[in-house]
């Protein structure tokens, strides 16, 4: 797939890379205008959207598109032939993506979208520095002056939008720029380089089906699912997976084996406008004075960031910093 990818057109793999920030970056305004939709969507059921009826139904169609389009067999054989770290980073894979979708979907029913949008910016930073403690990565001088003005921009958003104290909501998305941080991690040291890429998506989507499944039942009882098929909720849900969860992580990857990671570093710069754009489209939030300011210094964060990486062409080059809706296979 590369290989045609640089022979037909090279500017196919920078398309694909922005193909995949404008359908991620949607996920947080579309999890919220659903939340908002859900009565309609499911005909006239009111408590038709919860977290555990759209990330089950999310990530539970994500895994079957997955499986379908490379093959149960082929996936099956693939996960047999895996080490056994490399099967337990899997697990942590898709148990920190459950802890990290959950603590996104529960912040947006407290905060506004263009500020988690914002706040999330936070994950990637968060990464850099373990990755620095932790694998012995130096941090050049712009790289910190970047990620600065990150933090400064997501402090400021935090504390300013809520007199000074940081509201339920965007506690929780701050919380889970940490998890995003961690599973960004684990997926380096214990499943990058050791697992390929359908077995990396279909695990981690499955997994993480099975645990919603597993609290809704234990919460709810399995009442709780027959809202989940109401109405046209599954057909917009398997829409929603197919799309913005599998399309969205398939273009990413394919992208990241054709571009260095300097020009990755600066397509996922529309990742923020992306989403902000999203939440006024879609929940009619305009953002504020604030908000505008912060997207600007994380944009320019990101801009300065990413400054000197590689020259020339890598064969599986890795970005500056991860971005945050690929980390995540919902929402």
């Amino acid at each position: 797939m590369t290989e045609a990818l640089d022979s037909s057109n090279p500017r196919l793999p920078q398309l694909m890379l922005v193909g995949s920030r404008a359908l991620a970056a949607s996920r947080p305004a579309l999890i919220a205008f659903l939340v908002a939709k859900g009565a309609e969507l499911s005909g006239g059921v009111v408590h038709a959207i919860s977290f555990c009826n759209v990330l089950f139904i999310g990530n539970f169609c994500a895994a079957m598109v997955v499986g379908f389009w490379f093959g149960f067999g082929n996936i099956l054989a693939e996960l047999k032939q895996l080490k056994p770290k490399t099967l337990i980073g899997l697990g942590l894979n898709g148990i920190l993506a459950t802890i990290l979708a959950s603590l996104i979907f529960t912040g947006l029913q407290y905060t506004t979208v263009t500020n988690a949008v914002l706040l999330g910016r936070l994950g990637p930073v968060l990464f850099a520095l373990l990755g620095a403690v932790l694998l012995g990565k130096k941090i050049k001088l712009n790289e910190w002056f970047g990620f600065t003005l990150i933090a400064v921009g997501v402090t400021a958003i935090a504390l300013k939008t809520s007199n000074f104290q940081i509201n339920q909501g965007d506690l929780y998305i701050l919380i889970s720029t940490v998890f995003f941080a961690l599973g960004a991690l684990v997926n380096k040291l214990m499943v990058g380089k050791s697992a390929p890429l359908s077995v990396v998506v279909f695990s981690r989507n499955l997994l993480s089906s099975v645990i919603f499944f597993i609290i809704a039942i234990q919460l709810f009882g399995p009442d709780h699912f027959g809202e989940a098929f109401s109405g046209s909720l599954w057909i917009v849900m398997t829409v929603y997976a197919l799309i913005l969860i599998v399309g969205a992580q398939l273009l990413w990857y394919a992208a990241l084996n054709n571009l260095d990671s300097r020009t990755v570093g600066r397509v996922t710069v529309l990742s923020p406008i992306f989403g902000v754009t999203y939440a006024f489209l879609l929940n009619g939030e305009r953002p504020t004075g604030l908000q505008l300011v912060t997207l600007t210094v994380i944009i320019v964060g990101v801009l300065v960031a990413s400054l000197g990486g590689v020259k020339k062409r890598e064969s599986k080059p890795e970005p500056v910093m991860p971005d945050t809706e690929c980390a995540a296979s919902a929402p």
